[in-house]
């Protein structure tokens, strides 16, 4: 099987959700694929959150986590399920990727962030710097 273990980067947009979809049709069609679902909380650096607090996170990741459980629990085949937090979703996605030894990445073509190009740019950046396959699934917007 050319494909073993699928990461899925998801921020909850529609794009991921088709990408969520999409990764759950490929996992069915061969028992042995296993699934790892993702989503990065962004982090910044912020020097007015006091000393000794060096980030913070900027969006609540209790509805995004909750979806993912929801996902999680339709999946037969389900590895993990990661929250990342950092600054650039792109590295995390990449690294968790390599880390988790995934040999496919399925991701959304723009997230939330309000792009309206074909790609967005944090799918623009997994595409580029990854080492292994990317599926982006495009978003009918």
């Amino acid at each position: 099987m050319w494909c073993s273990k699928i990461l899925v980067a998801y921020d909850g947009s529609n794009a991921a959700k088709k990408a969520l979809d999409l990764a759950f049709q490929i996992a069915e069609q061969d028992p042995s694929i296993t699934l790892v679902l993702t989503h990065v909380l962004h982090i910044v650096s912020s020097p007015a959150a006091g000393i000794g607090a060096s980030a913070i996170v900027i969006e609540d990741a209790e509805p995004v986590r909750l979806e993912l459980e929801a996902y999680a629990a339709r999946a037969k085949n389900l590895s993990t399920v990661k929250l990342l937090k950092g600054t650039f979703a792109a590295d995390l996605i990449v690294e968790c990727a390599k880390e988790q030894e995934c040999d496919l990445i399925v991701m959304g073509s723009r997230g939330r962030g309000g792009v309206k190009g074909y790609l967005g740019s944090v799918s623009y950046a997994v595409t580029k710097n990854s080492p292994i396959t990317v599926l982006i699934a495009k978003d009918d917007d």
